[in-house]
């Protein structure tokens, strides 16, 4: 297994009173109520380096570098072991053409995208041209609309936007689909779906920032968060069940690692129903699964999210607000702005290489690292001027409208 060095900023030294400070400064906070922050941040570190490991080996995931993983043409130069971070029988892929796989990923449209949501677009992308795979890009309006306290207003916005920004990125749609949870074919797979999940399933399978996510008040309900697993496992399993694919290879962070799990467990059901279900997956189909390198978040949070704005660095904040958290980071986000050059861009693995070599020697030549974050911070700005772009005509007027055009 490649080493791992995530979650620095928790596993280094406590937070000194003035951090606490600045912290609480910038989030319009108290110390007291930064100092419960950061408690509670440690307490939800489930996904600490120890728990990682301990969640590949318990799975039996796939370790990089692995040389027998590739999808038509990608990961043929070290792109898979270098942006992922663990496999999911990923290497069945190598067993089938591009033409009877499809890839699937898909984004909450709960705010703008951050880094970490940034990354598997630049990943689905690349993936995209090289392999090529067929893709599904699934942004889940209705399912975020369940799963998070949100307007649904600002969901459908957030939704228009998020299609608009994938295709100016680059998406190729005569290759793929992108598309919403309100979507008709997709609403016939969730039926099927739901049929043969049960309450045990969910509870036996979380989302490792769920207990956050309770804390903070951003979550759904009980009934409506599972509303939304579902939508996911049916978003994996509409290749399968539509269009008659052999294998689905879902692209996402570890955290969603129960999702390809849960798939398959309704495939093994739809197999042993009878009810006709079986007639959905007479071809034996299999699920695989890439998960992304983490990008930690700024600190003192674990992950950077879209639900929590002081967690990210995020193309919707102000080109201002950017800069600060990329220049001015503070010594313990440094690496989190490196992590973001090697995963959220569309640099070169050779530009990469001198982005590493100067943060490994900043401290002896600060003026070099200071120049690539410079750079950096140039070309998120670009991103982010291509996201503003997206707000023209995404104001939904009439949502009524909107969902039974």
């Amino acid at each position: 297994m490649k080493k791992m060095s995530i979650f620095q900023h928790l596993a280094s030294k406590p937070p000194t009173q003035e951090e606490i400070k600045e912290i609480a400064r910038r989030q319009g906070k108290n110390f007291q109520e930064v100092e419960k922050d950061i408690i509670y941040a440690l307490e939800d570190l489930r996904y600490s380096q120890k728990e990682v490991k301990e969640t590949i080996k318990r799975n039996n995931y796939g370790a990089f570098p692995d040389s027998r993983l590739f999808v038509g043409n990608y990961g043929r130069n070290n792109e898979i072991n270098n942006a992922f971070l663990c496999h999911d029988h990923a290497h069945f892929c190598s067993r089938y053409s591009p033409k009877d796989m499809a890839l699937v990923t898909g984004f909450g449209p709960t705010n703008a995208p951050t880094a970490g949501t940034l990354s598997i677009i630049f990943r689905l992308l690349e993936i995209q041209k090289k392999a090529p795979l067929y893709c599904h890009v699934i942004i889940s309006d209705l399912g975020a609309l369940n799963s998070r306290k949100k307007p649904l207003g600002l969901l459908l916005e957030n939704t228009n936007r998020f299609i608009r920004f994938i295709k100016e990125l680059g998406f190729n749609g005569k290759n793929g689909e992108l598309r919403t949870h309100n979507n008709f074919d997709f609403l016939k797979v969730s039926a099927l779906t739901s049929s043969l999940i049960t309450t045990q399933d969910f509870d036996e399978n979380q989302e490792a920032t769920e207990k956050t996510y309770k804390r903070l008040n951003l979550q759904g309900n009980d009934f409506s968060t599972m509303v939304d697993k579902n939508f996911t496992v049916a978003d994996i399993l509409l290749p399968i069940i539509r269009d008659r694919k052999k294998l689905v290879l879902v692209v996402a962070g570890l955290e969603e690692q129960y999702y390809p799990r849960l798939a398959r467990i309704v495939i093994d059901r739809m197999e042993k129903a009878g009810r006709g279900l079986e007639e959905f997956v007479r071809h034996k189909p299999e699920v695989s699964a890439l998960y992304g390198r983490i990008i930690e978040g700024l600190f003192p949070y674990v992950k950077m999210s879209k639900s929590i704005p002081e967690s990210s660095i995020n193309i919707g904040d102000s080109p201002a607000e950017i800069q600060r958290r990329i220049l001015d980071c503070g010594e313990r986000n440094e690496h989190v702005v490196l992590q973001m050059m090697e995963l959220a861009s569309d640099w070169s693995p050779s530009k990469i290489k001198v982005a590493q070599a100067s943060f490994q020697k900043r401290d002896l030549a600060s003026r070099e690292w200071q120049s690539m974050k410079n750079e950096y911070l140039e070309f998120f700005l670009k991103l982010k001027k291509l996201w503003d772009k997206t707000v023209t005509d995404a104001k939904i007027k009439n949502i009524r409208k909107k969902i039974f055009n």
